[in-house]
């Protein structure tokens, strides 16, 4: 079962991813705000429900790549400079958030490389085909209710009761070794029970 501890910070994460969506919904698909402003206010809602976790909380690598990508993209459409190449611009803000996220990860914070690579590829990838659907993909509302669905999940994940894992059985020369995973402590532990 999930330990209280976990499920009030699954509970803040959705509310922040909730308030990530919120804000997206009133200040670009409603409000003033200018659609390139999307990355970074997403990366924003990510980076607060990873800090909500702490160390160990989740989104930390998807919070990092999206702060720097946004950054990177606000810094385009507000300034539009003209001798920078937008693409080669995306690469480097992405890139300095997966240095971020390698940096937080050697101060032990919970960062996943795959992660880091994931989220480049995957913003990469929406602004790859982002020409095809543009009706679709070039709307933050499409944005807000991605962000807001995660946060859902969140929710959903924290009132669910769990059952306890079944123990993973792996015999040995030694005895039977029985890997049980203790979700408070998030830590496995290994039983060995010598065979007599």
């Amino acid at each position: 079962m999930i330990a209280d501890t976990d499920k009030r910070v699954r509970i803040r994460q959705a509310l922040l991813l909730l308030g990530g969506a919120l804000a997206l919904e009133l200040l670009v698909a409603q409000g003033s705000l200018p659609f390139y402003w999307t990355p970074l206010i997403l990366g924003i809602a990510y980076l607060a429900a990873a800090g909500a976790g702490g160390r160990r909380g989740s989104y930390w690598a998807t919070a990092c790549v999206l702060v720097g990508w946004g950054l990177a993209v606000v810094y385009l459409g507000a300034v539009k400079p003209v001798d920078v190449d937008p693409a080669g611009a995306y690469l480097v803000g992405a890139g300095l958030g997966a240095v971020a996220g390698t940096l937080l990860a050697r101060r032990r914070f919970d960062v996943s490389p795959l992660g880091l690579g994931a989220t480049v590829a995957a913003a990469g990838f929406i602004l790859a085909i982002s020409p095809r659907a543009p009706e679709l993909l070039y709307d933050a509302r499409t944005f807000a209710w991605a962000v807001g669905v995660v946060g859902l999940v969140n929710l959903a994940l924290a009132i669910k009761p769990r059952s306890p894992r079944p123990l993973d059985r792996r015999g040995g020369l030694e005895g039977d070794h029985f890997v049980a995973v203790d979700d408070e402590a998030a830590e496995a532990r290994v039983v060995t029970v010598l065979r007599r």
